[in-house]
């Protein structure tokens, strides 16, 4: 349980991470600039998510009934290695579009008040720490039970737990929850224009 648990957090950070990015595009008004639609920004990644904690948790389940079935072992790793490749890619890529975006709408952006930057900053952040982590852990089961960093206690510390205790705290001091009321208040702020150019209309 406590492996399976340490295995999957990540996966429920991503999620939030993949989410966030297509709030600062809505934002923004970024849209043409992305270089996937904001509709299925979100789908095809969080998709990739899902993809990858359901590759992760069945080799975990696998692995928990090793005890009895020795053969599980083998295919219990190499099914959460599958699914750790998938966050990867999906993350590695990810991180291309978001930097695609930034640098074609740069002009755009650096026109708006919105506070989008420090959102983005947090995001390339939390994503290197979890992309880094991804990479150990994969690594890991490379290397198998009898590894090096299987051995050794110290790196699990220093490239997972410590690296997700990063990104929480880099996601609850700039809380993906602000851009919220931000979007609200926009919708708020279009209505009204909407309902003042009515007014205006000539009957």
């Amino acid at each position: 349980m406590q492996s399976l648990l340490l295995l999957l957090a990540p996966a429920l950070f991503a999620a939030s991470i993949y989410m966030v990015l297509g709030r600062i595009i809505l934002l923004t008004d970024g849209e043409k600039f992305s270089l996937i639609r904001r509709t299925w920004l979100t789908k095809i990644f969080v998709g990739g998510d899902v993809l990858s904690f359901l590759l992760q948790s069945t080799g975990g389940a696998l692995l928990s009934t090793a005890d009895d079935k020795p053969d599980n072992l083998k295919l219990g790793e190499n099914v959460i290695m599958g699914g750790l490749f998938a966050q990867i890619v999906f993350f590695g890529f990810f991180v291309v579009v978001a930097i695609i975006f930034q640098t074609r709408g740069r002009a755009h952006l650096e026109t708006l008040e919105v506070p989008w930057y420090k959102h983005l900053v947090v995001l390339y952040v939390t994503s290197t720490l979890i992309l880094i982590r991804s990479i150990f852990r994969v690594v890991e089961y490379i290397q198998g039970n009898d590894g090096y960093l299987m051995r050794m206690e110290v790196f699990l510390y220093v490239f997972d737990a410590l690296l997700m205790f990063k990104v929480m705290l880099a996601m609850n001091v700039i809380h993906p929850g602000d851009i919220a009321p931000m979007l609200k208040q926009k919708e708020a702020n279009s209505k009204g224009q909407a309902v003042e150019m009515d007014r205006q209309s000539p009957v």
